[in-house]
């Protein structure tokens, strides 16, 4: 008997990036196919969501569900459902296996799934590019998913496409020192207009698993290195950092779905990172039967204006 499970029934994202062939395990697809094909809000922004390593479909829907439930109780000015649709898009890709009774051996499968986290950053990118309105973009991302981020942003900041704006990675998955000076990452930590770090030193995923995992990936990963999201990162990390220390908060604390406290403190800090509801005026402009739509002009202002603060 399988694990898998299918998302709330009340889960309904405006727009997907579909990474996955299967819903739970198989492979990576050639390229991202988008739900709806045509964006139906033409967003000039967009907030890329990104889950992290052993998360089937379901999980991964799971997730951002609860994200958006925490998201829509703490926008300032108050913003109701199904104003984040206009600015959210949700990606999944296949960081899981599908092993019935033995899934508890997912992790198994970790070194292969650091490899499909780098293929999966080109293929997402060039959609990003491909993607005709779309002038900002911003990431929040958890676990190995702030591996696809970075590896994303440094692609972009190489190959061209919309403006990096905010970034916020959640128990990162990634060495400490590919995003140090010198780093493999460092110039997309520095590409990003600001980075936000939440991390806890009570991730016991990050503390005892990462090291072993990374050790064993290919692709010269680092000899048990120290993760991103375990420790606040030393000064010579690279780019505008904001790190953010959440207590108590294990690995899978950070989306919103969990009931532990330290996930309500992520929520906040996210919160206050994104200050969903400082673009309401965007938003309500791209829903239906609203008032008319602020000028592209207008529109790439206000996104610059969140980012520089």
């Amino acid at each position: 008997m399988a694990r898998y499970f299918d998302p709330p029934e009340d889960y309904r994202p405006g727009l997907v990036l579909q990474l996955r062939e299967r819903r739970e395990g198989g492979d990576l697809q050639s390229k991202v196919r988008q739900t709806p094909p045509l964006d139906p809000f033409a967003r000039s922004e967009a907030v890329v969501l990104i889950h992290g390593f052993n998360n089937h479909y379901g999980e991964a829907g799971v997730a951002y569900h609860g994200f958006r439930l925490r998201q829509y109780g703490r926008a300032v000015p108050q913003l109701a459902p199904p104003a984040l649709e206009t600015i959210l898009a949700d990606l999944f890709w296949p960081g899981d296996a599908a092993w019935g009774l033995f899934d508890l051996m997912d992790f198994l499968v970790y070194p292969g799934a650091v490899g499909t986290a780098k293929e999966a950053a080109p293929r997402l990118a060039q959609h990003l590019r491909a993607m005709p309105t779309l002038r900002i973009v911003h990431f929040l991302a958890h676990s190995l998913g702030c591996r696809i981020a970075l590896e994303t942003i440094d692609n972009l900041r190489r190959k061209g496409g919309p403006t990096v704006g905010k970034v916020c990675l959640m128990a990162a998955a990634v060495p400490v020192f590919m995003v140090q000076s010198g780093g493999r990452l460092a110039k997309a930590m520095e590409h990003a207009g600001e980075v936000r770090i939440l991390y806890s030193d009570d991730d016991a995923v990050l503390r005892y698993a990462f090291p072993p995992g990374q050790t064993v990936a290919a692709d010269n990963e680092g000899l048990f290195p120290a993760a991103l999201g375990l420790h606040r990162p030393p000064p010579m990390v690279a780019g505008r950092v904001d790190p953010i220390d959440i207590d108590n908060a294990g690995h899978g604390d950070y989306w919103g779905h969990s009931r532990r406290p330290s996930a309500s403190i992520a929520a906040d800090r996210i919160a206050d990172f994104f200050r969903f509801g400082s673009w309401e005026r965007t938003l309500a402009a791209r829903t239906p039967g609203a008032a008319p739509r602020t000028s592209t002009a207008e529109t790439r202002e206000m996104g610059h204006a969140r980012v520089i603060r």
